[in-house]
């Protein structure tokens, strides 16, 4: 029975650590305001969190990041992240 435990924690540990890297390269990759702005999206979207780390971290390795990106830029690279919204028409009779 120690055995499953055991990997569990390993998984958790790893998991943990892991999340501790996204946060202190998206803290160096971001500007104060940026970086609040990606704290809320990991509240309230996990998976887009995840998906702009990887787009943040693909950057980095191109070279393409310079210094810490201002919020506005942030705010750009995140629209680009998401599905387009369907606009909502509201036809009166």
């Amino acid at each position: 029975m120690e055995e499953p435990q055991n990997g569990n924690a390993e998984d958790l540990r790893r998991a943990r650590e892991a999340e501790m890297k996204m946060r202190l390269f998206s803290k160096q990759a971001l500007s104060q305001e940026a970086f609040e702005r990606l704290s809320n999206i990991r509240a309230a979207n996990p998976e887009l969190y995840v998906r702009i780390i990887e787009l943040l971290a693909a950057l980095a390795r191109a070279g393409k990041l310079e210094g810490k990106m201002p919020d506005a830029e942030f705010k750009r690279l995140v629209e680009r992240v998401l599905p387009p919204r369907r606009e909502t028409r509201i036809i009166r009779k």
